[in-house]
């Protein structure tokens, strides 16, 4: 099978705690630097700005013709610009509407806005499938890799804002849960590169609520369809978000699947949000380019309010 490379990546994400708000904001760069034109840098919303400069900083050093195609995923998209259309149809009363926060609200802007500005003119696709946004984005970008392009562009971007958290609240989706947002990318390549980070195995996902031994008979099958076992695991990174009743199944498969393995977290870092299993590659893959040891192998089992479950195999470039 086509290996695929993770070449690059970046990040946009919660450093810690800012205390201005009940949840985690990220940590956003300068973008000026990043999106020059200001006039189109001031039309953008906080979400496209995010997305736009995370993807254009993975590609930087990447000519513009190289790219084969752009996919993105976001699980609830720019809900800012949604929140500020609705409000002025509501103000207005569904007259001489601003047609701009509309146009940005759209779930595939961001995607857009990054081919448009790097004149990228090649498949570009959006993947909006909840707590396996970003999963659906990652297995058609492996497709496309085997199936002849050399370079894909792969992110996934979430935001928060205090409406959402409000609502998720009132639903009683953060029972216990630090909310949180971000933007991660990384470039995939057919052929590894000096600054390959990382190798991408494979994907699997599932979804409905499903009982712990379910869910590790599903791993089994998923690793020995790679020739590989439970032992040969040396990270076990696992989506724990504070909540008791969806964190136990992790600590039942650390302590039953993977007592030798190293257990590892992500959203004590980045919070809950659809797309945070991209901040638990981008995690894993930094780690990898930092690390000196060889053939480590790590497995990601997240899922999204036990509904939506994703494993994602991980190993360090040889």
């Amino acid at each position: 099978m086509q290996p695929v490379y993770i070449n690059h990546i970046a990040s946009i994400h919660a450093d810690a705690p800012s205390g201005e708000h009940p949840y985690l904001s990220a940590n956003e760069p300068d973008y000026k630097s990043i999106i020059t034109n200001a006039t189109l840098r001031r039309r953008m919303s906080r979400i496209i700005k995010m997305g736009v400069a995370c993807g254009l900083e993975c590609i930087n050093t990447l000519p513009s013709r190289k790219v084969d195609a752009i996919i993105t995923a976001t699980g609830l998209g720019c809900l800012a610009d949604t929140e500020k259309f609705l409000n002025t149809i509501i103000e207005n009363e569904e007259q001489l509407l601003n047609p701009t926060p509309f146009i940005q609200s759209t779930f595939n802007t961001i995607g857009a806005q990054i081919a448009l500005l790097c004149q990228i003119h090649a498949y570009n696709m959006t993947y909006v499938h909840r707590g396996l946004s970003f999963e659906s984005a990652l297995l058609d970008s492996m497709m496309r890799i085997r199936e002849g392009d050399e370079n894909v562009l792969a992110g996934a971007i979430d935001e928060i804002t205090p409406n959402s958290y409000i609502i998720q609240q009132r639903l009683g989706l953060l029972r216990d849960i630090q909310a949180g947002e971000g933007a991660q990318f990384f470039l995939l390549g057919k052929e590894p590169t000096e600054s390959t980070r990382a190798e991408l195995i494979g994907i699997s996902t599932f979804i409905r609520t499903h009982s712990t031994q379910e869910i590790a008979g599903r791993i089994h099958s998923f690793l020995q369809s790679h020739q590989l076992t439970t032992g040969q695991i040396d990270w076990f990174v696992t989506g724990k978000n504070g909540n008791k009743n969806e964190d136990t199944v992790y600590d039942d498969l650390e302590s039953n699947l993977f007592p030798e393995a190293k257990h590892i977290t992500f959203k004590d870092e980045c919070g809950e949000y659809p797309t945070a299993s991209s901040f638990a590659v981008w995690k894993v893959a930094k780690a990898f380019g930092e690390s000196q040891s060889s053939g480590q192998t790590a497995l990601i089992y997240n899922h999204y309010h036990s509904v939506n479950h994703s494993l994602i195999l991980i190993r360090k470039r040889q």
